[in-house]
């Protein structure tokens, strides 16, 4: 009988350690991955910038630094269509942009640039993370680009170095940096700017030899990029609200274990709200620096800005095919159950 229990025992610990040499073997054998991701600003003063280093903190140390990942900021990698390009190859793994570009790849994102479609950040965070925003994210499908979540760029106000903007007509004749993107282009020609589309890296240069007379961005970017420097105005307008788009190469994804790609979906969620947070924090944070600095704010009436709004209306109806009327209709719809 004890023979046959220290056999039995035996079998045991032989089973326990071939067992934990398995276990061990397989955690070796976990891949290690290494990403690299581009951002278009800096790391520390732009809410994405601060947003992609949450993401590189909180996925290193969910995976004891099997996965690695090396931020490239300040458009180091290119400007948002190089970077998306070089994503699709699969030589970028992942980059944070305003939605805006992404317009070029499918013209559903083109929704997100009608002028005054969000009117609050509750509005805007509804329908972003609703049926309709996760909707259009998936069109990305098939592209070579993968849609994880939506960040916040937020909302755009002007800022130029020759006048006060308070209705359209002080807008005429003023050359205007806008992003490539039609609506943007429409809506300052139909407001009587003479709209230039320009890579944002190349913006302060241009402002500073007075190429052009200003440009168009959320505070937190204007203040990041030190625009406030070359400019003499800046008006409160929030003509536009622009999302940002933490997306991944489609050939990055594919390369994944299919635990690391739930992962990055986690993580993408998680630094979600922390960079709406942190985003909506500095955007009234710089703005009152900028005011310190010196630059000249205004904030546009109601009834003037009824005023743009009314302008503008007509691109709505002019950009409902490429858009999609249903998807339109969609987000119009979530929008109005909001309100």
């Amino acid at each position: 009988m004890k023979k046959f229990s220290l056999s039995v025992a035996s079998l045991i610990v032989g089973a326990t350690f071939a067992l934990s040499g398995y276990g061990a073997s397989a955690q070796a054998q976990e891949k290690e991955v290494k990403l690299k991701a581009g951002i278009g600003s800096s790391l520390t003063g732009s809410s994405h910038g601060l947003g992609i280093a949450k993401f590189k903190e909180l996925i290193e140390k969910e995976t004891n630094g099997r996965i690695k990942m090396q931020l490239f900021p300040d458009g180091q990698m290119g400007n948002d269509q190089s970077m998306m390009d070089s994503l699709k190859m699969g030589t970028l793994d992942m980059m944070v942009t305003s939605s805006a570009p992404i317009a070029n790849t499918t013209k559903t994102f083109l929704v997100f640039d009608l002028p005054f479609l969000f009117t609050s950040e509750k509005i805007a965070d509804t329908v972003l993370d609703g049926p309709a925003g996760q909707e259009i994210l998936g069109t990305l499908k098939g592209t070579g680009l993968i849609g994880l979540v939506f960040w916040e760029n937020g909302f755009r106000n002007i800022t130029n170095s020759k006048r006060p903007i308070n209705t359209p007509e002080d807008l005429k004749g003023l050359k205007i940096r806008t992003m490539q993107n039609p609506i943007h282009l429409d809506s300052f020609k139909t407001w009587g700017a003479n709209p230039v589309p320009m890579p944002f890296n190349e913006v302060f240069t241009a402002l500073e030899q007075k190429v052009i007379d200003g440009q168009e961005n959320p505070n937190t970017l204007i203040y990041d990029a030190g625009f406030y420097e070359a400019q003499k105005y800046l008006t409160i307008t929030q003509h536009f609200y622009t999302p940002f788009v933490l997306m991944i190469g489609q050939k990055s994804f594919d390369k994944l274990s299919p635990a690391d790609q739930k992962l990055v979906q986690k993580i993408a969620l998680e630094t979600r709200d922390y960079e709406r947070k942190v985003n909506r924090e500095n955007n009234a944070k710089y703005l009152d620096l900028m005011k310190k600095k010196g630059i000249a704010i205004n904030e546009v009436s109601p009834q003037d800005l009824e005023k743009f709004k009314a302008s503008a209306k007509d691109i709505y109806a002019k950009f409902a095919n490429d858009i999609g009327k249903e998807r339109l209709d969609k987000v119009l719809a979530e929008v109005a159950k909001v309100k």
